[in-house]
């Protein structure tokens, strides 16, 4: 078994429905941190998307245990990939520097990065300024009620 650590901001996070389907009994350490980007609510799909930028994001480091082959971390890497377009490469896995809020260390994790940026408006994306997607949907729907 090897141990994997990866920084995620959207429907990976606990208790989001890509984790319940994923992660749940796979997941051995939660720990809040953030990564600098841009962060957008894609509408139509109900799921964020970083982007280069300066802005604090937001997120969770997951550590969980895969096998050699890497079974799961392969898994992952192909739902991000393909993530609603089985037709286009929507986000990869990609190096990036990641804050722990707990002790501010910094460690270079993998994330998944919107590489197609024609979804942002084939999406009707909408720019995050919050930098954390989970207070974002909470917002809204606070909003609507």
């Amino acid at each position: 078994m090897y141990e994997i650590k990866i920084f995620i901001y959207g429907t990976l996070i606990k208790n989001f429905r890509n984790y319940n389907k994923y992660l749940k009994s796979k997941v051995t350490s939660i720990t809040v941190a953030y990564i600098y980007g841009k962060l957008y609510h894609l509408k139509i799909h109900n799921c964020p998307a970083i982007i280069d930028g300066k802005d604090k994001v937001y997120g969770q480091v997951i550590a969980f245990n895969d096998d050699a082959e890497y079974t799961l971390l392969k898994t992952i890497d192909n739902f991000e990939k393909y993530f609603f377009d089985r037709d286009k490469i929507i986000y990869e896995r990609k190096p990036v520097d990641v804050y722990y809020l707990d002790n501010n260390n910094k460690e270079r994790l993998s994330f998944y990065k919107l590489v197609n940026r024609d979804v942002l408006k084939s999406e009707n994306a909408e720019y995050i300024s919050s930098e954390n997607w989970e207070r974002y949907l909470k917002f809204q729907k606070n909003k609507m009620l």
